[in-house]
């Protein structure tokens, strides 16, 4: 006869059972997911165009034997790059695009921007006489340098040498994405930053400024850098609509293009698959660019974690800014993520809030105003808040309401700006780009020279009659408050010029 069995084992062989079985299920769940998701991309994508495919050559990858080394040779082989761009795709025959408003239509006005401008390239520029300092500028996921111009200039107005990095597998095309990492991008912005240094002067400042996942790249940097002595230090952080942390559900992007190796699911590498209008922005977006930020917001905070309090107490002074209703980030997120984790320092959150004069409060969702209620409800948090709010509600007119590290006392300051008629929010993409600007501008300046603006478009009519959303044209594409954001930089410069 065999001894019974002991309770321990048999509930050491239930739980396994169990475990196996809810593996199961968790495999067939996400294989169910895979399926699915591939099946309606195939169903829902428009067919996909060269652009969408092609793998350029040229491209920097951080892991290549013949990686550059230095930022020069990172330019130079951005170059190559370009000019393949434009022999695989805008010249070739076999992938000739004839559509009117098209970025790879060589004959259209959104081409000429593209390509004949320095604004998807990386580029450099010097002030006048010896610089003060210098700056590095680091774009958004799926933008391109141009997002930067406008606080490139308010920069090399201020004496400071200005380098803006164009992150690899943007400017080109949208399949610049499919294959990049995060690890691209970071080695990108080692060998910017090391270069902005050595351009602005040994002994003069290096500030960072990133928009996006470009905050989140010069966050990292900054980080490492109190880590190590061989990565040059910035002295303060400009962080725009900070992807400091995003959704837990970005997990599932790990797991979505899982069939896409299969011929006939290719559509499975994609979220949308758009016609491509924008000169600065790709409109298609990969499933593999949201895993790329999804993995490197975790890098920034596993990374945080690793920091002594004496070497978080170096880190440099963060200055962030951001729209209280943003599709891609929250407050609560930037604060949690990065602004509560850093001891005082004279760090800062600038908030712009929505335009309560519209009356529209109750059709916000909860979430942001929330947010809101509960910084306000704070008073020992260890930076400054400063909100950007209207006077009254009966003023489209709006103030500064600012709230010193750890008090309760609110400051308020009136501004010479006020809400554009029929707009209730600021957002995730305007906030660098003033509303002057040429392409994204709400009021554009008076060219001679042909002209292509997305910021002023206002178009209505019936839902379905686009083939793109009529939210693209709705949403808000430049900052009715960007003189907020620049009139802040030169206050933290040390003995700003003064501006015309």
């Amino acid at each position: 006869m065999h001894p019974p069995e002991n309770n321990s084992h048999l509930l050491t062989r239930r739980a396994l059972k169990w475990a196996i079985y809810l593996a199961g299920a968790g495999a067939a769940v996400l294989a169910t997911i895979v399926v699915v998701y591939a099946l309606q991309a195939r169903a829902r994508l428009p067919t996909l165009q060269i652009w969408h495919q092609i793998e350029l050559e040229n491209e920097f990858q951080a892991d290549r034997s013949d990686a550059p080394a230095s930022f020069t040779a990172y330019r130079a082989m951005e170059e190559r790059l370009f000019a393949e761009l434009r022999q695989r795709v805008l010249d070739s025959p076999e992938s000739p695009d004839t559509a009117k408003l098209s970025r790879y239509n060589p004959n259209s006005v959104v081409a000429r921007l593209a390509l004949d401008t320095t604004y998807n390239h990386s580029y450099e520029i010097a002030p006048l006489g010896e610089p003060r300092g210098s700056v590095l500028l680091v774009h958004g996921l799926s933008d391109s340098p141009y997002s930067m111009r406008a606080l490139a200039e308010t920069f090399v107005a201020q004496g400071y040498y200005v380098v803006a990095l164009r992150m690899p597998g943007h400017g080109t095309t949208p399949s610049g994405l499919l294959d990049v990492s995060w690890e691209d991008w970071y080695a990108a912005v080692v060998l910017a930053a090391k270069h902005a240094k050595a351009s602005g002067g040994d002994n003069n400042p290096l500030i960072a400024c990133g928009h996006s996942t470009g905050a989140a790249l010069v966050t990292l940097y900054s980080l490492r850098a109190q880590q190590d002595s061989s990565l040059p230090k910035p002295q303060h952080l400009h962080l725009v609509s900070a992807a400091i942390g995003i959704s837990p559900f970005a997990v599932l992007t790990n797991v979505l293009s899982g069939l896409s190796f299969v011929p006939g699911f290719e559509k499975a590498k994609w979220m949308d698959v758009l016609p491509e209008y924008d000169p600065y922005k790709y409109n298609s977006f990969p499933v593999n660019a949201a895993n790329q930020i999804y993995k490197l917001t975790h890098v920034v905070q596993d990374t945080i974690g690793t920091l002594t309090p004496e070497q978080l107490a170096s880190m440099p002074r963060v200055h962030m800014y951001q729209s209280i209703v943003d599709a891609t980030v929250t407050s609560n997120q930037v604060v949690r993520g990065l602004l509560g984790r850093l001891p005082a320092r004279g760090h800062e959150l600038v908030l712009f809030d929505i335009n309560r004069q519209e009356n529209i409060e109750s059709l916000i969702a909860p979430g942001p105003l929330e947010d809101l209620e509960r910084l306000r409800a704070a008073t020992d948090l260890p930076f400054r808040v400063t909100l950007i709010a209207n006077r009254g509600r009966d003023t489209r007119s709006v103030a500064a309401y600012t709230r010193e590290p750890g008090a309760s006392e609110v400051t308020i300051k009136e501004l010479p700006f006020e809400w554009p008629a029929g707009v209730f929010s600021v957002g995730h993409v305007s906030l660098p780009f003033p509303v002057d600007d040429p392409v994204y501008g709400l009021a554009p300046p008076p060219s001679p020279e042909p002209r292509f603006n997305l910021g002023d478009i206002a178009v209505k009519g019936e839902s379905g009659a686009l083939i793109v959303g009529l939210g693209a044209f709705a949403r808000l594409r430049s900052n009715p408050f960007f003189d907020v954001i620049k009139s802040n930089v030169i206050a933290t410069l040390d003995s700003p010029r003064a501006t015309p």
